[in-house]
């Protein structure tokens, strides 16, 4: 390993077999691939890893793939378990830029220097991809997506072409189990935990989680005890006696009614069950963006934004990994993803993003998952503007939104404007998770809306897994809406195929507190929303590599694709030399300052070949992100500038790809950036005050740098001593670091 960086589910199986085979007309059919060659180290996907099965095949990997991978840890839960990521890039590319220039000014204890400056890793130097899992404990298909994408990434290193390049020049960053203690709990011990652990009292009787559910019939797994109530949500299936229904609001029915309950007991006396188990708080709501709600009072969870380990953990991760540009986690169940945003509204998002979102990738997700594409996804166009919406709160003006604390900046003005009332509504497969018709946020401090807003990236979040499309192979099943038919076609497989692990046949059960009823169902591990092991477990993990694979071949790719230098005359004794320009020309003053100069006209031309610009539509003006830079390196001692800088702010290399649906708007000279912004050479001035609140955030109102599509051009004249080496250096924060020299003649 390296170096250290800093209540059951819902009854009834929410889960499938199932190679991913749509019910709806147009569907893919999505065969689990055969590797493109044979792993280093086996992985089998016939059960649940766990977090210690997780845990051990990092290790594992880490050790089997030295050149390709690097496991470290950025965290630990409360009960200290760590939070692993697992790196996947050559570690043998990527150039860091401060390794291009040594650091000055060090400051001394004694006669040692005090080393407080923590060097780049190479890795940090290439566009990044972050794939997460297992955020929410019981929904472990997450964990097992981020396996098996790590078996393609390492197992298809040098066998094939495309994703060989992919690693050498782009770093995956996997962290399988967010919430370690909620995976361990729900795999390895059966008690389906959504939350971290916490270690509390909560009943107050000086113990510390000692209460928690109990396996009343020892069988050494956890079931479900279901006796006669005539208030109980459920009925005993006509269909089947095996399976339990739940009864609709309100619905009425002559049939005997049921309550159903994971195994437990009152332990203490207190007349409560399972009220002290370690069960903490949901970590995907304690992120900072929209952790407040409108009305200034706590949303989301926790004493406060980041109070867990685990979201503090990612979020001091992503800090020191600015080169992060896509971020994808993984949830269940559904069978869709969500974009941005979950707090906010689609008036917030820059247009751009939004285009990219829907008509590139979610085009893409609707493909690979099998269901159709919306008609306006397939147009170039951009949709037409609709009143009411646009970069502001629909029906407020520009000086009433809401400013408060949690809050995702209003968009500047734009060519184009969102969806309002009366269009059409969004895919089933990909959406945003704001309800657009209550108007009402989906969640407080989602880390969807953080990694989005306040970080900068293409984010996304995927509930994995809809047990009616993504089933098949279950004998009576073919894709019926009909919940009783699809569990009792699954009991029957999985008595074979599981040897009965799943489902327990009912039996008579004298419970301490609530006398006769039955022990039996579903059990836990198996029935929380989980894909089934197996093929079905292998299709959703296919799928799902296949759009990985797709959106990080969208990632920027930096090239200097010209660095020369003309010697325009050399001398002994050139004094100061100094450079005025007037129109196209350029005059040089000789000093006397001895010494042997040659002064070298240099020019460069710089480009970003990937599809993707190097940063979202307004990535570049949040707090802690920069735009990109080319600096002209060299001895700094023997290396004077008469014309130009040594390094020169580019704004945002602009991708290749066209963006369908998106038409930019004009954008402004860079003497109106500077007298905007307060942005001049050699700092990045003021601009917009911040919102209060926030740690990064989108500037409201932000005027855009000068944008130039996808290339650059640079001159410089030096006044160089000797023969000291140059070098041209293109860095990105998010879309990496290349160097070339130049050539003299």
């Amino acid at each position: 390993m390296g170096p250290s960086r800093r209540a059951l589910g819902r009854l009834g199986l929410v889960t499938a077999l199932g190679l991913l085979v749509s019910a709806s007309p147009g569907a893919v059919v999505q065969k689990a691939a055969a590797p493109v060659a044979a792993s280093r180290v086996a992985i089998t996907f016939t059960d649940y890893h766990g977090y210690t099965g997780a845990a051990d095949y990092l290790k594992r990997v880490a050790a089997a793939y030295p050149a390709i991978t690097e496991l470290i840890e950025i965290g630990r839960s409360n009960t200290n378990r760590p939070v692993f990521v697992l790196i996947v890039t050559n570690r043998k590319t990527g150039v860091a830029l401060d390794s291009l220039v040594p650091l000055r000014h060090v400051r001394l204890e004694g006669k040692e220097p005090v080393k407080n400056v923590t060097p780049m890793k190479p890795d940090q130097a290439k566009p990044g991809v972050w794939i997460d899992g297992g955020t929410h404990g019981n929904e472990y298909t997450g964990t097992e997506v981020c396996l098996y994408i790590i078996d393609k990434l390492v197992s298809g290193y040098g066998a094939d072409a495309d994703l060989t390049r992919l690693i050498d020049s782009s770093t995956f960053y996997i962290c399988p189990a967010v919430n370690p203690d909620g995976v361990f709990n729900s795999v390895e011990k059966g008690i389906a935990q959504r939350g971290n652990s916490m270690l509390e009292d909560n009943d107050g009787d000086g113990k510390v989680n000692e209460d928690g559910p109990d396996d009343l019939d020892g069988d050494g797994v956890l079931r479900q005890f279901r006796y006669r109530d005539p208030k109980g949500p459920f009925v005993i299936s006509e269909a089947d006696p095996r399976i339990m229904v739940r009864l609709a609001q309100n619905e009425t029915t002559g049939r005997p009614r049921y309550a159903v309950i994971t195994e437990d007991k009152d332990n203490d006396g207190d007349g409560r069950r399972g009220e002290d188990g370690e069960s903490g708080i949901d970590v995907n709501r304690n992120f900072p963006e929209g952790w407040y709600r409108d009305t200034q009072e706590q949303g989301g969870t926790g004493a406060y934004p980041s109070s867990s380990p685990e979201s503090r953990a990612v979020l001091e991760f992503f800090t020191n990994h600015t080169n992060i540009l896509m971020v994808q986690s993984y949830h269940t169940s559904g069978g869709f993803t969500y974009r941005p945003l979950a707090r906010w509204p689609d008036s917030r998002l820059d247009a751009k993003d939004l285009a990219v979102y829907d008509r590139v990738m979610g085009k893409k997700y609707l493909e690979l998952i099998g269901e159709p594409v919306p008609a306006a996804w397939q147009d170039a166009k951009p949709p037409a503007a609709v009143p009411g919406r646009g970069g502001s709160e629909a029906g407020l003006a520009d000086d009433q939104q809401p400013q408060g604390r949690g809050r995702a900046a209003a968009a500047a003005p734009r060519a184009t404007a969102q969806p309002g009332p009366g269009a059409p509504a969004p895919p089933r497969g990909f959406r945003h998770a704001y309800n657009d018709t209550a108007s009402t946020p989906y969640g407080y401090g989602v880390f969807l809306d953080w990694a989005y807003a306040q970080f900068g990236a293409y984010a996304m979040s995927t509930e994995l897994w809809n047990w009616q499309k993504d089933t098949k192979g279950l004998a009576g099943y073919a894709g019926e809406d009909d919940r009783v038919k699809w569990e009792a076609a699954y009991i029957g497989w999985q008595e074979k195929a599981l040897g009965g692990r799943a489902f327990k046949a009912w039996t008579p059960f004298k419970h301490p507190e609530l006398g006769d009823g039955e022990i039996g169902g579903w059990t836990s591990r198996y029935g929380s929303g989980n894909a089934i092991p197996g093929e079905s477990l292998l299709g959703v993990c296919e799928v799902h590599w296949q759009f990985e694979r797709f959106k990080a071949s969208l990632l920027p790719r930096l090239d200097i694709t010209s660095a020369k230098g003309r010697v325009l005359y050399t001398t002994n004794d050139p004094g100061a030399p100094s450079a005025t320009a007037q129109g196209d020309t350029v005059t040089i003053a000789k000093g006397r300052k001895a010494g042997r100069y040659r002064i070298i006209e240099i020019t460069a031309a710089v480009a970003n070949t990937g599809p993707l610009a190097t940063h979202l539509g307004r990535g570049a003006s949040l707090r802690g992100n920069r735009g990109d830079v080319v600096w002209l390196i060299g001895d700094r001692d023997r290396i004077r500038f008469l014309q130009g800088t040594p390094w020169v702010r580019l704004g945002t290399l602009d991708g290749t790809m066209p963006i369908p649906g998106y038409q930019p708007r004009p954008q402004p000279s860079s003497m109106e950036i500077g007298a905007m912004t307060g942005r001049g050479r050699g700092g990045f001035g003021g601009g917009a005050a911040p919102i209060g609140g926030q740690l990064r955030l989108q500037r409201p109102e932000e005027t855009p740098m000068p944008a130039d599509g996808a290339t650059r051009e640079f001159t410089w004249l030096v006044a160089v001593e000797g023969d000291v080496p140059l070098k041209i250096a293109l860095s990105s924060q998010k879309g990496g670091t290349v160097v070339k020299d130049v050539a003299v003649n």
